[in-house]
């Protein structure tokens, strides 16, 4: 049988892979299942067996390839440096369609691609919090009936909101233009570290520009192996980040900024951008605990300019979770599919979180806060997860 193009190209990455299993200990799927086929050298192996012609496709070896978090921590430890997440990616686009689903996972999606819908959840999720609705459907348990119990339980309280503009001028001496990416969750989810990136970057002197025609970045239709739909939205955010004046395109989302900047120039999470300046902070006699994305540590690698730009805060007491801290389990729509490996590995982390006392968590990712956050709300725990970005905001010196 002749073999495909794609087929060709995903043997091509596979055997660069050597089978150290260097990468195994920091595999997250393997490291609580021991099973060879969680484990990133597994996984290729399987990949190439599969393209090769050895292996026929089953329900079985989707399912050790969608068991993946794409936290890319193999990546960081391959001393061959195996493009891995492409290889999963491709991976994916290739079988896209062959397994069904969950309804959780297509909302979230349409939503990721839709600003209707998007005016539509905030709508929505007003009523649902502000009539005592989500109390009733939560006592009649209707979100596990349908499905939704894993959605249901990340969406946070409702913000009012203002509308955004597409531009802000610096407050301060002009520093030059930078463009900001909200993302598709920002608006609604986490407005307040939308708001507090505005407040900051104009306080330190640079123009703020929003694109109005900004979407997705694409990360979620590119792990569920919409490939088609990820290319879409990569052009449309091109074409509107496209201003050659922007010195910057900023992302106060981790994820965001890991996908953006394999097709965008010029990106850079906002923590490491404003770690270059010295900001004039009020006190804050609080207990900070910094909890680093994947996608901070393992694809922008800028992690420790969180830890340098919080400790410009004077009397803070700021400590960072252990190096070997592994995913949090959110993982865009992992959580979704996965909830007892999402849970394991959150349970994980909360226990880590919780060795040192703790006012505020911060992380530069939405999705991992929102899980977090819940894990933390169903502890019963009164620790409060936001952006640093926020923190800092609130200390700005007039």
């Amino acid at each position: 049988m002749k073999m495909t193009n794609t087929k060709k190209e995903l043997l091509a990455i596979a055997d660069s892979c050597v089978k150290c299993g260097i990468c195994a200990p920091h595999c997250p799927t393997y490291t609580h299942t021991q099973n060879e086929n969680e484990s990133p050298r597994g996984r290729i192996a399987l990949i190439q067996a599969w393209a090769g012609g050895q292996l026929n496709m089953t329900d079985n070896l989707l399912e050790h390839i969608d068991s993946c978090l794409l936290c890319r921590a193999c990546e960081k430890a391959c001393p061959a440096v195996v493009p891995y997440a492409k290889l999963i990616d491709d991976f994916r686009a290739e079988m896209h369609g062959e397994q069904s689903t969950p309804l959780s996972v297509r909302l979230v999606k349409t939503f990721a691609e839709n600003k209707r819908v998007q005016r539509w959840a905030k709508s929505g999720l007003k009523f649902y919090q502000q009539n005592n609705l989500q109390k009733t459907v939560r006592f009649l348990r209707l979100p596990n009936l349908l499905g939704l119990g894993e959605l249901e339980r990340l969406v946070p309280n409702y913000q009012d909101t203002q509308p955004l503009q597409n531009y802000y001028p610096a407050t301060n001496e002009i520093k030059g233009d930078v463009g900001l990416f909200v993302g598709c969750m920002g608006e609604l989810f986490d407005f307040e570290t939308v708001n507090a990136a505005i407040t900051v970057l104009t306080h330190v002197g640079f123009n703020v520009y929003l694109p109005e025609t900004q979407t997705c970045c694409g990360a979620i239709a590119l792990h569920e192996g919409d490939s088609e739909t990820a290319q879409t939205l990569a052009k449309q955010n091109q074409t509107a980040f496209a201003n050659e004046n922007l010195q910057a395109i900023i992302t106060i989302a981790s994820g965001c900024g890991g996908t953006l900047k394999d097709y965008a120039p010029k990106v850079v999470d906002i923590s490491h951008f404003l770690s270059q300046f010295e900001l004039d902070l009020k006190p804050l006699t609080t207990n900070i605990r910094v909890h680093s994305p994947c996608t901070l540590k393992n694809v922008l690698k800028t992690d420790k300019s969180v830890l340098k730009l919080l400790k410009q805060i004077p009397d803070a007491n700021i400590s960072s979770l252990p190096e070997t801290t592994q995913c949090c389990g959110a993982a865009g729509s992992y959580s979704l599919r996965h909830d007892k490996m999402a849970q394991t590995l959150l349970n994980e982390l909360l226990e880590t979180s919780l060795e040192k006392p703790a006012d505020y968590l911060v992380s530069s990712n939405i999705g991992c806060a929102l899980h977090i956050a819940a894990g933390l709300r169903e502890r019963g725990e009164n620790i409060t997860v936001v952006h640093p970005i926020v923190l800092l905001a609130k200390q700005l010196a007039n």
